[in-house]
């Protein structure tokens, strides 16, 4: 587990990769190094996991011509391993990196198809010319920066990185506040800036010395769904995942939430480790969201300890501008602020792996929004399931702009009518269009992001089983409703993993996890003070993106009592986040 970056074609040189080295020093604390080349370096930040004495990056081959670097984990590299051995390429350690350069040696670009795991990969080839290949894995959970110059390519892990190795101020894109209001975040693709993107999933990006091509992960294979892709061979696929995804050497943490899908993978990791402990969130003060007496039995069900963790009130004014940081791109999720937290205090008790159950509602329908897409019998429906997937609906976050602002998304199109376009693609039935379009797009840029960024910036590594490839795959050929049966949502999982889950867990209402922003933003409260602060003097409307009075409005009303705490979040994460650079 890595932060990676680099430049091909206009030649940035050392020090340019010193900075960008430098601003993502948490992420890869253990060895910094880089490599050079006419036009073009690479370097690496590197979090020692797995096999610390090998897989010292960049890796170079033996004259030179090639170099690569990456950030991820790859699970099946002992097999690939073997592999190698086979067509008699010896890979010397046990280091799951090591095993990626005689691999693209040995099969090419598409080596990368052999690669099961999370990854984020930079080759720089100079046989038969010079090239440079970027790639992320099929639902970007190690996501990639870029940005596309009349010369080359620059690239990083983190945002910081990449405006680092630019070094000079970029232009900012005027899309990106519609998109933040519209999916809580900026999506795949978006960044704060013009000309700077991100890896989607799956996607390439490819430059041969002369232009640049990005090249989009192909379409997912029609599939058929099946009666063998039941309870049990979803339990044996988990088992065997997470077998394979624990077996370095240092002790290993989980975020155990009290629900379902934590619960499973605090049975399946004490099953196959002796060193598992829980972390669990709790907030100060009463609320209706505290899940530790459930974290505490589905941990004594599993016979692990559990650490818990409680955010302090007074400490959170404190918190979020280091957690805007960290996250590098605006996000309007409260619980953003409790995961910050955790990995804070997971990477002090000792813990470099933490795994997390992200993507298990995203690929086995666990929301509610899911069964009330199903259930509606009219059109209207998308449009109400994207106002779900928004801060707020579409037509209160467009009354928060300027006159001049809503003109210009008016003109060359707004955030809704894309992710419009991204929700109405067609798809074998109606769950699995929208299971796709949250799988490839809201899952990689909320949730995934949020993870890579929140943990990495306490040099902890999270690893997300329901995310494994094979585990797509696998919900893709389940039956609808083994997936969802009117009010029953996650059958299959359920089923799955019956005997993990304790009865008190089974018989809950599911809860997201979350920060109980409403009891934290009440008038008179320190958040409620920092949050006045920060937009009493908003740099969103003197740029010209939002009205200062429709601002002032939203306190308001919250002052008088009417809850528009979501809001007020949302816009304090948008305002601390914004750049302020000129657009």
């Amino acid at each position: 587990m890595c932060r990676i970056y680099g430049y091909f074609g206009a030649d940035l040189g050392p020090a340019a990769l010193d900075r960008a080295r430098d601003a993502q020093l948490p992420g890869g604390p253990d060895q910094q190094d880089r490599v050079l080349g006419d036009g073009w370096g690479l370097g690496c930040n590197r979090l020692s996991i797995q096999d610390p004495a090998h897989g010292r990056q960049p890796f170079t081959n033996a004259d030179g011509t090639i170099g690569l670097v990456f950030n991820g984990e790859i699970y099946n590299f002992r097999a690939l391993r073997d592999e190698l051995a086979a067509h008699g390429v010896t890979v010397e350690g046990d280091s799951d990196g090591s095993v990626l350069l005689p691999c693209y040696e040995l099969f090419g670009d598409d080596f990368v198809d052999r690669l099961e795991g999370m990854y984020a990969i930079a080759v720089v080839d100079l046989r038969a010319g010079r090239r440079l290949r970027l790639w992320c894995d099929p639902l970007a959970v190690k996501g990639l920066y870029y940005r596309i110059t009349d010369d080359g390519v620059v690239f990083s892990s983190e945002l910081d990185g990449l405006t680092a190795l630019c070094g000079a101020a970029l232009p900012l894109d005027p899309a990106a506040v519609d998109h933040y209001l519209n999916w809580q975040c900026l999506p795949g693709g978006a960044t704060w800036y013009r000309g700077v993107g991100t890896l989607r999933p799956g996607e390439r990006l490819e430059h041969d010395g002369r232009r640049a091509l990005l090249r989009a992960a192909p379409a997912p294979a029609p599939v058929t769904p099946d009666g063998t892709h039941g309870p049990r061979a979803l339990r044996e696929l988990l088992d065997r995942e997470t077998a394979r995804m624990c077996l370095q050497e240092s002790p290993v943490a989980l975020q155990l939430s009290g629900g379902l899908d934590s619960a499973i993978l605090a049975g399946l990791l004490s099953a196959h480790r002796s060193d598992v402990t829980g972390f669990h969130v709790t907030h100060e003060g009463t609320h209706d969201s505290d899940e530790e007496r459930y974290a505490r039995v589905a941990a004594a069900h599993a016979g692990i300890p559990l650490e818990v963790v409680e955010v302090r009130e007074a400490e959170v004014p404190d918190l979020l501008p280091a957690m805007v940081r960290a996250l590098g791109t605006p996000n309007a999720t409260p619980h953003a602020l409790s995961a910050y937290v955790l990995f804070r205090e997971i990477s002090a008790a000792g813990f470099r792996v933490c795994f997390v159950g992200d993507g298990a509602d995203e690929q086995f329908g666990g929301y509610r929004r899911y069964s009330t897409a199903l259930a509606a019998t009219d059109d209207a429906w998308r449009e109400r399931y994207l106002d779900r997937l928004s801060l707020v609906p579409h037509a209160e976050y467009r009354g928060l702009f300027t006159p001049e602002y809503r003109a210009l998304l008016d003109e060359r199109g707004d955030s809704r009518r894309q992710a419009r376009e991204l929700l109405d693609r067609a798809a074998p039935s109606r769950l699995e269009q929208v299971l796709t379009f949250d799988r490839l797009h809201k899952l990689p840029a909320l949730n995934l992001r949020k993870l890579d960024h929140l943990s990495m910036a306490h040099s902890v590594e999270g690893r997300v089983p329901y995310c494994q490839p094979e585990v797509t795959a696998f919900a893709r050929r389940t039956p609808d409703p083994a997936k969802i049966d009117g009010n029953r949502r996650k059958g299959v999982l359920w089923d799955a993993g019956s005997d993990l889950v304790p009865a008190e867990v089974r018989g809950r209402a599911k809860q997201p996890f979350t920060f109980p922003v409403a009891h934290f933003l009440r008038p008179g409260g320190k958040l409620w003070e920092f949050t006045t602060d920060v937009l009493a003097r908003p740099r969103l409307c003197t740029a010209g993106y939002l009205s200062e009075a429709a601002v002032r409005d939203v306190l308001t009303a919250h002052a008088a009592g009417h809850d528009r705490a979501r809001l007020l979040w949302g816009l304090m994460v948008l305002e601390l986040s914004f750049p302020g650079t000129s657009a």
